[in-house]
């Protein structure tokens, strides 16, 4: 059932280079910023090889940082079809479907900020 819901919230452009789709259907939830909630996330599960600074990445590409919210923003579709579709991302997997559902909130209050 929240599968269902991310996807739906997830379909629209899914290009990296697409403009950012309409938020009207987008379920935000202003408690989430990146000091409260997106920091964490990506600092937990993406950052050992996102960060601009990783001597680790495991081939993540150059240029793919999620050091800030304008850098996640940059890379909304990217995050959403590889951690909320095709759940490839973080390698080893491990986040739950709470945080699941809390990252989409959170990349919709992003889109529309």
């Amino acid at each position: 059932m929240i599968w269902a819901l991310l996807l739906s919230c997830a379909s629209g452009p899914q290009d990296s280079d697409s403009a950012l789709r309409d938020t009207a259907d987008c379920p935000t939830d202003p408690t989430l910023s990146w000091q409260s909630w997106g920091h964490g996330f990506f600092l937990t599960y993406c950052n050992s090889c996102h960060a601009a600074e990783s001597q680790t990445r495991h081939g993540a590409p150059p240029g793919v940082d999620f050091d800030s919210p304008e850098l996640v923003r940059d890379q909304i579709s990217r995050v959403r079809v590889r951690v909320l579709e095709q759940g490839d991302m973080p390698l080893g997997g491990g986040v739950s479907e709470d945080d699941l559902l809390l990252l989409e909130r959170y990349l919709c209050a992003l889109e529309g900020s």
